[in-house]
């Protein structure tokens, strides 16, 4: 039910006993009679709605008796004015009280004429049913005496009148919510037992009256209205302990959640849920000043129980809040709050609030923030009493969090030295392993883990030497056993030596790695732990393997044309003494192709090592590439003959010309040929190819070298433009020497333009490279 239907409804309830209690008038004018005890009873009745007792979802208070008192005495139609008139009277007062008394927070305005009109409504209708019930069972009203009888058939209009007014209540607090339904109906057996049980006095009312008179009704009354200001006394007592006991609770909760944990969020979050438990909060937030920036942030922001996901910052302002942080005083606006805010000089912003409350969050003489809980709905919600409680909060408060802080500073601290030991621990390459003095794990990282083959996670913080579930203990991992452990470590803590290494091998064909086991110290210069570093030695030593095999290549690669020079120049002198002109030309020949092949060996590794160093000057000259192939093809033309290997040209027509050296450009172009030449059987094709680079290369020209030869294993390509490697298994015409593909790939960069290979094994090769169409990005002068 909506809060507009709700209202409806009480109204629609009010109007309609007052509209039955002017039809019975007028239709029985007669039977209202006896004016005084009428404003008598009325009075009576505001006296017992002034001082009710709260109880659960509702209040208890003398005015049912009086009402079955006012019935019993002067009949239904005197007893229904003496409600409507007794009802209007409370609500003026209310009125009165509202004005003068504003903290009371009396209703006013609609909804005092909501509860009014509710009020109204339940007690006639409540008792034209309890009339109802008595009437029908022969009562005589009013009542002159007393007998077992008649109590009985009081009892059942008892119960009928206060079953009527429950379940009108019940349709009303069906409005207010199903929390508010809930705890009414909870509390519906305590609320019949007390106003239950004074019904039972309100016989003696009309007996008293008719038979000692209104003199002795007004000293009965009065009893009655003594024991009413004791209850309601008691009440008020009752509430005000369970006030301070709640107070009391909440603060103990949150002293105790402060104290259990160091997180700003689980702080806050404990602060709001008991000031929630403690007073109506539409609005709760805190503000956490910086005096550094002069800028405030609001960490926690609760709009009508819904919290702000996104942390405001925003710069000092003349607000209500920085007026409290400023001044480091509490700040209360019951009511008026726009007013308020103006009279001390202040800025409003934001949603205007009925109510405002804001205390400082201070350590010592340190104003850290403001906690500040308002109210959009109604003014005067808070007091005194709770600006002395939520300052109490507020002392916790600025504890807690500046605990918070130091703990966060701390361990922002100590995120950040464990980050940097973590960024020193990953990045290097080498295996690391910490140990305390027992030699139990305290780190190791990445490389470690990877050179001994498990992940990092299992080596645990166990002792090194125990052994992991399904597997090997960790101490032979890295090559070790307890005992040369314990030995090495005593020769370390003796100091008969700074630091202990062997080469160890992870597997059989595995990575080698040079270990150094070397002590940890603190800086009093005592032991405190043990570390294990392993550098990886597999590359250097595939590097020496290269070396080696590099130089054995050389070795045979110039030995071969050197020794056939030398058997020339013998032969050549044998020749010469006897003369044999023809046998002599041809052993030159011999000494100059091989001198030739030396040269080309060792002129190529000369340009390898400019190119790699950029020191190659590049004589670039406006080519065109169909002449630069078939020139190439006409220098292969005989050997590819000689084999029975056909050697085709094919280039596209109106090929664009290209900037490149011509020289380095043709090497280029023959290594690829003699390279397709070598490999490619008896009968096979070679084809030179040149065309443009079509939408993925749009500026350059793609030349491409094809043969139907072995073709190129994939697990072989990677390594295939790297400087002395080979394809393994594949033989070709004679051996080459690893040079001339990482030669191709370095003058074709150094053009501005890219090499890749395609094949197939057992269909052929095909070595693409690119050329930019016009200037390169290569320096030619360097």
């Amino acid at each position: 039910m909506t809060d507009r239907a709700r209202f409806t409804y009480s109204v629609l309830a009010g109007l309609s006993a007052f509209a039955v209690l002017v039809v019975i008038t007028v239709a029985s004018p007669s039977a209202f009679s006896d004016l005084s005890m009428v404003l008598f009873l009325a009075a009576m009745i505001v006296f017992s709605i002034t001082y009710s007792v709260q109880l659960g979802g509702g209040v208890v208070s003398l005015m049912p008796m009086t009402v079955a008192a006012a019935y019993l005495t002067m009949g239904r139609v005197s007893a229904l004015w003496t409600v409507f008139l007794g009802l209007l009277g409370q609500a003026g007062l209310r009125v009165l009280r509202g004005h003068r008394h504003p903290g009371l927070r009396e209703p006013q305005g609609r909804a005092l004429i909501e509860r009014t009109a509710m009020n109204v409504g339940m007690h006639c209708f409540g008792l034209l049913a309890g009339a109802a019930v008595i009437e029908a069972l022969d009562v005589e009203i009013p009542l002159l005496f007393l007998d077992s009888r008649v109590v009985a058939r009081l009892l059942l209009g008892e119960l009928a009148y206060l079953g009527v007014n429950y379940l009108l209540a019940a349709v009303y607090f069906t409005g207010l919510g199903g929390v508010a339904l809930r705890e009414y109906a909870r509390s519906l057996p305590r609320l019949g037992l007390f106003e239950g049980l004074p019904i039972l006095i309100a016989p003696l009312f009309p007996v008293v009256y008719a038979q000692l008179g209104f003199a002795y009704v007004v000293l009965f009354a009065a009893s009655l209205a003594g024991a009413s200001l004791i209850s309601h006394g008691l009440s008020q007592a009752q509430q005000r302990l369970q006030r301070r006991v709640t107070e009391l609770a909440s603060l103990q909760a949150v002293v105790r959640a402060l104290s259990s944990s160091l997180d700003v969020e689980t702080v806050v979050a404990a602060i709001y849920e008991q000031v929630g438990n403690l007073m109506p909060v539409s609005s709760f937030y805190i503000a956490l000043y910086d005096t550094s920036a002069d800028e405030v942030a609001f960490p926690v922001v609760i709009e009508d129980g819904q919290r702000r996901l996104q942390v405001m910052t925003r710069p000092g302002r003349n607000g209500p809040t920085e007026h409290v942080i400023r001044t480091g005083e509490p700040l209360l606006m019951a009511d008026s709050v726009a007013e308020r805010v103006a009279s001390l000089g202040l800025d409003h912003s934001g949603r205007l609030a009925q109510c405002w409350l804001g205390v400082p969050i201070k350590a010592g003489d340190e104003v850290l923030g403001a906690l500040v809980v308002q109210s959009y709905v109604e003014a005067h919600v808070y007091d005194q009493s709770h600006l002395v409680i939520l300052q109490m909060i507020a002392t916790q408060a600025a504890v807690a969090l500046q605990n918070a802080r130091l703990y966060e500073r701390t361990d922002e601290a100590l995120a950040r030295r464990v980050q940097e030991l973590d960024s020193v621990l990953r990045t290097t390459d080498d295996g690391v392993l910490l140990m305390d003095l027992d030699f139990r794990v305290l780190a190791v990282n990445r490389a470690l883990a990877n050179l001994v083959g498990i992940a990092e996670r299992d080596f645990g913080r166990h002792r090194i030497d125990v052994v992991r579930p399904g597997g090997e203990p960790l101490i032979s991992l890295v090559h070790y056993t307890l005992e040369a452990l314990v030995s090495d470590s005593e020769r370390l803590r003796t100091e008969a030596a700074d630091q202990i290494q062997d080469a160890v091998v992870f597997a059989p064909s595995g990575p080698h790695a040079e270990r150094t086991l070397t002590p940890v110290r603190d800086k009093a210069g005592v032991i405190t732990g043990w570390l294990l570093v392993f550098r990886d030695l597999t590359e250097e030593l595939e590097l020496q393997h290269l070396r080696e095999d590099m130089i054995d290549m050389l070795v045979h690669d110039l030995r071969s044309p050197l020794s056939q020079v030398m058997a020339s120049l013998s032969m050549l002198g044998d020749a010469t003494e006897e003369r044999d002109a023809d046998q002599t030309d041809r052993l030159i020949g011999i000494a100059q192709r091989s001198s030739g092949r030396m040269f080309a060996l060792v002129d190529t590794l000369l340009d390898i090592s400019r190119l790699e160093r950029g020191h190659l000057p590049l004589e670039l000259e406006s080519t065109s590439v169909d002449s630069l192939l078939r020139e190439v093809s006409t220098r292969y033309l005989a050997a590819a003959s000689a084999n029975n290997i056909a050697l085709r040209t094919e280039t596209e027509n109106d090929l664009p010309m290209v900037l490149v050296d011509r020289s380095l450009m043709g090497r280029v172009l023959s290594n690829l040929v003699d390279n397709a030449l070598k490999f490619t059987q008896d009968g096979g094709e070679v084809t030179m190819k040149a065309e443009p680079g079509g939408e993925a290369r749009p500026d350059q020209v793609v030349v491409s070298v094809v043969d139907t030869g072995p073709g190129i294993p994939l697990e072989s390509r990677g390594q295939l433009f790297e400087k002395f490697q080979q394809v393994p298994n594949i033989r070709g015409r004679r051996r080459g020497t690893g040079l001339g593909l990482p030669f191709c790939t370095l003058v074709v960069e150094a053009h501005g333009g890219h090499i890749w290979v395609e094949s197939e094994v057992g269909v052929g090769s095909s070595f693409f490279f690119s050329l930019p169409i016009g200037q390169s990005d290569y320096d030619a002068s360097l």
